[in-house]
């Protein structure tokens, strides 16, 4: 679980965090002037795609941190919503919290999305839900930027196969595919070793060409693993060496397997992200068999 309280008191850690969940799921975002509070206010755009009548809902974001006392947020802890959101124009209202809302405020937001006199849509986000949603391949690296004690643990979640798995470690994300068997926490600790190798790796070569680990596939037959680890070095640059030869840089016992993908990256480009899910979607086929990458 992410601890809430890694981010700052004051509650601008959770305004930052939620402004980069934003662009992360695509949204255009920005600063309002002050709000009613004296504050700034948060507000994106939700585009709703059409080849006949697109759309769009402009949203009022306000944040409220309470993960230190773990109390709800109360009706005394908002402003006039209605008043706020015609202020800005907004014709949606999201309620951030690091805890949850209480029942009133639970039920004067469905209100107020069931008052057709408004035309507002007023709903929330609590912890469980923030949690959710980072936990992606998109979104992880964010995770990892505004929690950095909660994503060094494991977190294992289950797929829809009973021999699959996607996990997050150490500021890694990544999958874990068994051939047969529906159990892995046995060889967890040969995965924390093989990401201490990653590490030291990493350490050893160039500033800002690095090792990810993209997947994990266990023969349980004939107990071997093979490692899918990709090689990122930036534009610009040449490759530490060729690809044949990065397996040194690795264990070379006899049931340690590798599949090294080299990638060439920029960092300035808007669809650069270092665990960005085109290194993880298009081999997903690949990872479940134990396969090659093409």
């Amino acid at each position: 679980m992410l601890n809430f309280k890694e981010l700052s008191t004051d509650g601008q850690d959770l305004e930052l965090l939620m402004r980069e969940v934003l662009f992360g799921l695509g949204h255009k975002v920005y600063w309002s002037g002050k709000g009613p509070d004296a504050g700034k206010d948060l507000i994106f755009v939700e585009e709703f795609k059409s080849d006949f009548s697109p759309a769009s809902r402009k949203w009022l974001v306000q944040c409220k941190h309470k993960a230190v006392s773990g109390n709800s947020v109360g009706t005394a802890d908002l402003d006039d919503i209605i008043a706020s959101c015609y202020q800005h124009e907004c014709n949606g209202y999201l309620l951030v919290t690091s805890t949850y809302p209480s029942s009133t405020v639970s039920q004067r937001l469905e209100n107020i999305t069931k008052n057709p006199k408004t035309d507002i849509t007023a709903t929330y986000w609590d912890y469980v839900k923030l949690e959710q949603v980072l936990s992606s391949p998109d979104l992880w690296s964010i995770a990892q930027r505004f929690f950095p004690g909660s994503t060094d643990k494991w977190k294992i979640y289950a797929t829809t196969s009973p021999n699959n798995w996607v996990a997050n470690y150490s500021g890694y994300y990544f999958h874990i595919n068994n051939r047969i068997g529906s159990e892995y926490r046995f060889y967890l600790p040969d995965i924390e070793n093989k990401i201490v190798e990653i590490n030291r790796a990493n350490n050893s070569i160039s500033d800002n060409h690095f090792f990810r680990l993209r997947s994990v596939y266990y023969d349980d037959k004939h107990g071997t693993f093979t490692w899918y680890i990709d090689y990122l070095y930036p534009h610009g640059e040449e490759p530490i060496t060729n690809e044949v030869y990065l397996e040194m840089f690795f264990d070379d016992d006899w049931n340690q397997n590798y599949d090294f993908k080299t990638i060439k990256y920029s960092s300035f480009s808007d669809h650069y992200d270092r665990d960005h899910y085109d290194f993880y979607d298009p081999h997903v086929g690949q990872f479940l068999l134990g396969m090659r990458r093409y």
